[in-house]
């Protein structure tokens, strides 16, 4: 199978290719030039020749990048609204989504709500909770904060309900979509057991021989004012999209235990969790 990877520079993307290249299938990597294209069909169309399948990782936390403004409806709902459309006319089935599992009514979870109902029917769309796992910014960030004996978060960030995912599984994931009978549906793409932010960066502090981190309840105001500073500076993923998704619970169905999922439900998720928390993210 010849597979279309959009956005397969990044943390998700990268990973996909390599699953799909483990599974005996052929990655190609590419989109349209320039990005304020990629609300077109007729742009991805040349990009579709020779191509069994299209995944769809593009996605960033900003609203503006590299001169494009309103760049989060763009690529998160417009886009792939877009080459849906194209892979109609050329006659793909196969189209992955790659949303999130978020709440809020940030700029982002607008954006992913939309690509959402826009392909509702059209494509597989996954919505992964926190995803974690070799070069991922939100890991990194998590794993810097776990170094710390003293944690200073706001309330609403640390008791945030998440349910992390290996990158590996959800890249294995998507693959076996593609694989399967029919790609269409929404998967939560969600570790077997719910945790807490604090509790996250807690067993990453376990899993290195170190005692819980003394919390400290950080002003929700000054946790404004650091984020704000990070949409000004953008030197990391800390910004003020970054501190809403964190204030809202990210979790969903516990997928069921590997020896008992039928043939049709949603591919299981190997990784353990505390594997997962415990690995290599750096």
């Amino acid at each position: 199978m010849r597979v279309l990877i959009v956005g397969a520079g990044g943390f998700i993307g990268r990973h996909v290719v390599a699953a799909l290249q483990q599974a005996g299938h052929e990655a190609v990597r590419g989109a349209p030039r320039p990005v304020t294209t990629w609300e077109q069909p007729s742009a991805w169309q040349p990009l579709l020749r020779g191509v069994d399948a299209v995944v769809y990782t593009a996605g960033c936390l900003r609203d503006r990048a590299g001169g494009v403004s309103d760049l989060l409806d763009l690529l998160h709902h417009r886009a792939p609204a877009a080459l849906a459309s194209a892979c109609e006319a050329a006659g793909i089935r196969q189209l992955v989504h790659l949303s999130a599992l978020c709440g809020g009514v940030s700029a982002y979870a607008r954006s992913k709500h939309a690509g959402d109902t826009a392909l509702a029917g059209r494509a597989c769309i996954v919505r992964p909770s926190l995803v974690v796992g070799v070069g991922g910014t939100s890991s990194r960030m998590l794993d810097r904060l776990a170094w710390l004996p003293w944690l200073a978060l706001p309330p609403q960030v640390a008791r945030c309900r998440v349910q992390p995912v290996h990158v590996q599984d959800l890249a294995a994931g998507i693959v076996a979509f593609l694989q399967g009978p029919s790609c269409t549906g929404t998967w939560d793409a969600v570790g077997p057991e719910p945790l807490t932010v604090a509790d996250c960066i807690a067993r990453r502090r376990a899993a290195r021989g170190l005692a819980p981190a003394r919390l400290w309840a950080l002003p929700w105001r000054v946790s404004r004012a650091s984020a704000r500073l990070g949409d000004l500076l953008a030197w990391g993923p800390w910004c003020s999209t970054a501190l809403e998704l964190l204030a809202h619970d990210s979790v969903g169905d516990t997928p069921p235990a590997a020896a008992a999922q039928p043939a049709t439900a949603h591919p299981p998720l190997a990784q353990p969790l505390r594997d997962a928390l415990a690995g290599a993210w750096a």
